[in-house]
């Protein structure tokens, strides 16, 4: 059995939201003759996720020994090198008899003030040179916390068209803004973000047909931004939350401008550029330059749909997979677009429970502050609007009655959406 306070020291690194890149592999290790036993570390070092820490290539049947510390020793021993001071000793597991060895566990739900850890295996070998093969050593460390950043008491809303601006630009923080187009410029009133790294800047989705300036308040904010940081030449990527034109019609304003490049729309293009090879399981990064942008496929409203999560501040946009309106399913029994619809939401439910979602920010807004009930369609003003911002909540709720309707799709009003399908 581990000990209990063991249990707490491993939970120690998980205190704070983490990901897969806290993990830090600091090689080492003792071969014996099958070479060095390999030890990886996934999921997420946060309460309650899932923990695997796999051992491979070691002496099949052979005792193996987990040595967690607190600090790092790098100290000679039996002919190989000890990674971490022993704080704790785990009681040996067997070797299984193809080499491997696999510890499933989870992170206590609650922890002490986050701590760098260090691990590494040790199994007994009589083919190694002082009897003792050594893994190379891992080290947790924790995720700092998101960045903070504000939103808007409310948002330009198309009910007073003679003085409104055409776009209303929002600055969640330094580094993450938030523009909306007005609905007095296009019904849609899309919302669109401007993400900035060290290398790069990312712009999720270009605006609606009517956008008026929208453009060169874009390549300004980048302008400003790159000119602030000392940036030359500094690259711009437009891509899409989805292919529908109220997110891709100032594609073309894009086109051409120096330093930039606009991510194609259809589900190829998409792929082939961020290097989807087994669409839509498959979950990629694209790193803007120390900011990593998780991509999660999401078929269903449209082919090609993307969300985004941003792990510097652990915010989604979720363009129009989920928002505050009317979620849209297209063509769900004449095409078969409902169960890749509900795929995708068990998918975007499964990454969610494995992160520490802020908010959930959508590419409209379609609802009333009254639950459940939603503008007209094409409506030109939105008074009484709801909020932008959604919760991890709302993600599960949809999953949870998209897949309670089977194969048998349905409108439901809920209070924060309404699910949308046609056939």
């Amino acid at each position: 059995m581990i000990p209990s306070l063991l249990i707490t020291l491993l939970a120690v690194s998980a205190a704070t939201s983490g990901d897969q890149s806290t993990w830090t592999d600091l090689g080492g290790g003792h071969p014996g003759n099958l070479g060095v036993p390999q030890l990886v570390v996934t999921g997420d070092a946060e309460p309650g996720a899932p923990i695997s820490l796999e051992l491979t290539g070691a002496k099949p049947l052979a005792p193996a020994f987990l040595v967690v510390g607190l600090t790092e020793v790098q100290q000679p021993l039996l002919g190989g090198l000890l990674i971490p001071s022993p704080t704790f000793i785990l009681q040996p597991k067997r070797v299984d008899p193809s080499g491997n060895l696999t510890w499933l566990t989870h992170w206590p739900a609650t922890a002490p003030s986050a701590i760098d850890l260090y691990y590494q295996y040790w199994v007994l070998d009589p083919s190694a040179s002082q009897g003792a093969t050594a893994s190379n050593g891992m080290k947790s460390s924790p995720s700092p916390a998101p960045e903070a950043g504000t939103l808007p008491t409310a948002w330009i809303n198309g009910t007073d068209c003679a003085t409104e601006a055409n776009t209303q630009v929002h600055k969640y923080n330094d580094d993450f803004y938030i523009i909306r187009q007005s609905v007095c410029t296009n019904f849609e009133a899309p919302f669109l973000y401007l993400i900035f790294g060290e290398d790069r800047a990312l712009l999720l989705d270009s605006g609606a047909n009517g956008q008026v300036g929208l453009t060169s308040v874009i390549t300004g904010l980048v302008a400003t931004w790159a000119a602030d940081h000392g940036k030359v030449n500094y690259p711009l990527t437009v891509a899409h939350t989805h292919g529908h034109g109220d997110h891709t019609t100032g594609d073309s304003n894009f086109q051409g401008l120096p330093n930039t490049t606009v991510v194609g729309t259809n589900a190829n293009q998409v792929q082939s550029f961020f290097g989807f090879t087994n669409w839509p399981e498959q979950l990629l990064t694209y790193d803007l330059g120390n900011r990593i942008i998780d991509l999660i496929p999401t078929p269903g409203h449209e082919d090609a749909h993307l969300v985004f999560y941003d792990r510097r501040t652990d915010n989604m946009m979720t363009g129009d997979t989920l928002y505050p309106g009317r979620i849209y399913i297209f063509s769900t029994l004449s095409q078969g677009t409902w169960p890749v619809f509900q795929a995708s939401m068990q998918r975007l439910a499964d990454f969610t429970m494995e992160r520490d979602v802020n908010w959930l920010l959508g590419a409209h807004i379609e609802m009333t502050t009254t639950p459940g009930v939603d503008y007209a369609f094409g409506a030109s003003s939105h008074p009484n609007e709801h909020v932008l911002q959604l919760e991890p909540k709302h993600i599960v709720e949809l999953n949870s009655a998209a897949q309670a309707m089977g194969s048998n799709p349905k409108k439901e009003v809920h209070a924060d959406f309404i699910i949308f399908p046609s056939n």
